[in-house]
């Protein structure tokens, strides 16, 4: 493991480049290169010994021969990998829990928007149509986390503060302090079966891909209403949508797509009570300037041998 100083740090991307300009000072007097393009940054990978980004688009990182730290601007990991040449002595690190209240906070808006038949209100005063869309009380009802993760955590202390019944699902077993009941994955199916609301709050992996598909929505309640803000490859976005249209799901709330920005061929849009945002739950006012100073932290840490703050295992994917 190398130590010693960092001079110069680069940023990939307009998010990075405006998060990192904009809180300067906490770099300390180091050298920023912002690469707001994929050609500038392959230009600058053979120098580049700390990295802030979100898909920076290197095909092989063994090029990066001087490379100390990749950063990551969110929780999502999916977008380095698989990350080819990466050398092991390279820490990875993301953002893993800057957002989990304003995610959380979405989230539980967006399930008490469905919960009150908000979509179809608002239809009805579009058109000007005096029909009464009678709501769910979500107090007392269940409601089913998957992923116990910072933002999960989250989740449920709203869950709870609402009066739910709050149950987590998680890869591990053992208990959450924040749930009523946490159960590993392999139960997802048979939870789901119990479950008024569902709130997806997994990162993507090949074992969440689509962990939400036809067989699991089959087993959901008909009132059942789903919320997504972690992914959109965990949802099976076709056979939610079927189930929706068919009216045996309540409502469903989606930030997050298989693809983005949502094609407008898409079985979800015009679907009944369902809200869909545009990968938005995460932001709020001060993560730029947050994420600067985690940016920092992580830098200096890694010059001075120290752990990472949220490192990252590519090979598990989290």
């Amino acid at each position: 493991m190398r130590v010693g100083g960092i001079e110069r740090v680069h940023c990939y991307g307009g998010f990075a480049s405006g998060a990192l300009e904009a809180a300067k000072e906490a770099l300390g007097g180091r050298e920023l290169v912002a690469c707001r393009t994929a050609p500038e940054f392959a230009g600058e990978l053979h120098r580049v010994e700390a990295v802030l980004g979100f898909g920076m688009p290197v095909e092989d990182w063994s090029v990066a021969g001087r490379l100390r730290l990749v950063h990551l601007i969110g929780s999502g990991v999916d977008s380095l990998l698989p990350a080819k040449g990466l050398s092991p002595d390279v820490r990875v690190a993301n953002a893993r829990g800057l957002s989990a209240p304003a995610m959380a906070e979405f989230a539980v808006a967006m399930l008490l928007a469905l919960a009150k038949r908000v979509p179809d209100v608002l239809a009805s005063q579009r058109a000007r149509e005096w029909r009464r869309h009678p709501p769910m009380t979500v107090s007392g009802a269940t409601l089913l986390v998957v992923g116990a993760g910072p933002v999960g955590r989250e989740v449920a202390k709203r869950g709870r503060a609402l009066g739910m019944r709050v149950i987590g699902v998680r890869r591990t077993t053992g208990r959450v302090a924040e749930f009523d009941e946490t159960h590993g994955a392999e139960r997802f199916a048979e939870l789901a079966a119990r479950a008024d609301a569902i709130v997806m709050a997994v990162p993507a992996t090949a074992r969440t891909r689509r962990l939400l598909d036809a067989a699991v929505l089959g087993r959901c309640r008909p009132g059942c209403l789903i919320v997504n803000v972690s992914r959109g490859e965990v949802v099976d976005e076709e056979a939610l949508a079927a189930r929706l249209r068919a009216g045996s799901l309540g409502g469903a709330a989606l930030d997050v797509f298989e693809r983005e920005p949502l094609p407008v061929t898409s079985p979800l849009w015009g679907a009944p009570n369902t809200i869909l945002t545009p990968h938005v739950s995460w932001s709020s006012p001060d993560y730029p300037a947050r994420l600067a100073h985690l940016f920092a932290e992580n830098v200096r840490r890694v010059e001075s041998g120290e752990p990472v703050i949220n490192p990252v295992d590519p090979a598990q994917g989290y």
